[in-house]
């Protein structure tokens, strides 16, 4: 809401920061030197400020939630604070260090500068916090806002805006469209209007903005009122309500090819996560490579000479959202294993649309060895680095499984398929049911950050060491 206000309030907020810089470098010369000499300011201290300024901008651009000041507590204010400062003092380290001045730049000045920077930023910003919002709200200046809705979800959706401190929001007027309640108080804000005096209450009223927040396929033409306060000159929000049946985490009005349209997803992935994600993936399929090269050295006289067959293993797979490829393994069944696992679905042990056994006797003794320590993965790691596969993620199903998938099953698909996920370190030998895979699958696509894969890359450096749960 109100995006000009927000512009205002970055603004405000770069204006209070760049001071707070420039206060803190100028006390810095002071304390540092008792002084402050035209020639600290022109020479090499004076290029000093200029690339601390010209830093400082980048960082307030590239910080597209600056303005999530007002959400973050005192503490998290400083921890955000804290990682600012850590990015100016790396800059400047590499400045000096290019420019070949590290020398002659004094360390006490630095040590100076960043503390009192920090005090002064972390000042400055709370007063911000605790005044800006309270005098902006009592201003004749603040977006004044008409909260149309219906007597069961008043309350909840004034407490939801009031959490957000969105400082250029203001509601000063509620129209209740579901019963008569004019005149009465909902959390504090007085009731004007029902529905059938909405346009008198935003002509006769101060209304800067229309926030309608109504429930999926409520009895309410909401084309003509939007029609009405067109005509005015008045901002309409009309939130985006839908099927309560519908479970999209998220949904979002944006541009699609040139049409304005509703967005609706189970989740959006941060694209530079994403691309972080994928760092690690090239980083890391290179390392394995190395080892699974190493290994096949071992490897590939057992496995020729325990069975007929080749070394490799290949197998089409399906992928993120239905995408086939050929995955790699190192072989650990015998070459007749495909013709003979229609044989031995009676004996599946695995409710639902995976196949297992405890003493399959398509698998070689080599191959026993190599599942049990999870060697015949390593190969995957060409899947990996081709883009196919990541480290981290769900299980790639065979086509056969894949076309038994119901609709709800595919979503487990969302992310490229993974070397290892969250039922590989749950003891997947133990998990005897494949809904519950799904779920352990879903819960992390939902929970998806680099933290977690993280995480689950050291868990499954433990299972693999001690051998639990492969089979």
């Amino acid at each position: 809401m109100g995006s000009k206000k927000k512009n205002v309030g970055d603004l405000v907020l770069f204006v209070v920061d760049l001071t707070g810089l420039l206060i803190a470098f100028i006390l810095a010369v002071f304390i540092r030197y008792s002084k402050l000499s035209p020639d600290y300011m022109t020479n090499l201290y004076g290029s000093t400020l200029f690339v601390l300024l010209l830093t400082y901008v980048v960082i307030f651009e590239a910080d597209n939630k600056r303005m999530t000041i007002f959400q973050r507590g005192f503490g998290e204010e400083g921890i955000a604070i804290l990682k600012d400062q850590l990015m100016l003092l790396a800059v400047l380290v590499i400045y000096l260090y290019v420019t070949k001045q590290g020398g002659s730049f004094s360390r006490l000045f630095v040590g100076i500068f960043f503390i009192i920077n920090y005090l002064i930023t972390y000042v400055l910003r709370s007063y911000l916090k605790v005044y800006m919002l309270a005098y902006y709200k009592k201003s004749i200046s603040s977006n004044k806002v008409l909260l149309i809705t219906t007597s069961d979800r008043a309350s909840d959706v004034i407490k939801r805006i009031r959490n957000e401190h969105e400082w250029s929001i203001q509601l000063s007027n509620i129209a209740i469209v579901d019963k008569d309640m004019i005149g009465e108080k909902i959390e504090g804000i007085l009731v004007l209007g029902s529905s059938t005096n909405l346009i008198e209450i935003a002509r006769l009223n101060v209304v800067d903005e229309v926030f309608i927040n109504l429930p999926y396929r409520y009895d309410f033409n909401m084309n003509d009122a939007i029609y009405e306060f067109e005509k005015m000159g008045v901002i309409v929000h009309a939130n985006i309500e839908v099927n309560p049946m519908f479970r999209f985490k998220e949904k979002s009005l944006e541009t699609f090819a040139g049409h304005q349209v509703i967005t609706f997803s189970t989740g959006i992935f941060d694209p530079k996560q994403e691309i972080l994600k994928r760092i690690i993936d090239i980083a890391g399929g290179l390392v394995g490579l190395l080892i699974t090269a190493i290994i096949t050295l071992f490897l590939a006289p057992a496995i020729k000479i325990d069975s007929k067959g080749p070394v490799f293993f290949s197998q089409v797979r399906v992928g993120k959202n239905g995408r086939k490829f050929k995955i790699y393994k190192f072989r650990s069944m015998y070459i007749d294993a495909e013709e003979r696992k229609k044989e031995l679905m009676e004996q599946n042990e695995m409710q639902g649309l995976m196949f297992k056994m405890t003493d399959d006797p398509r698998i070689t003794k080599v191959g026993k060895f190599i599942r049990k320590t999870s060697l015949d993965e390593f190969p995957q790691f060409l899947n990996v680095l081709k883009g196919d596969m990541s480290l981290v993620g769900t299980r790639p199903p065979t086509q056969d499984e894949f076309v038994q998938y119901e609709a709800r099953h595919k979503r487990r698909l969302n992310l490229r398929p993974g070397l290892t996920g969250l039922w590989q370190v749950s003891g997947r030998s133990d998990i005897q049911d494949f809904e519950e895979v799904v779920r352990l699958d879903l819960e992390y696509i939902d929970n998806w950050n680099i933290g977690l894969d993280v995480k689950l890359i050291f868990k499954t450096i433990g299972v693999v060491v001690f051998g639990r749960g492969s089979r």
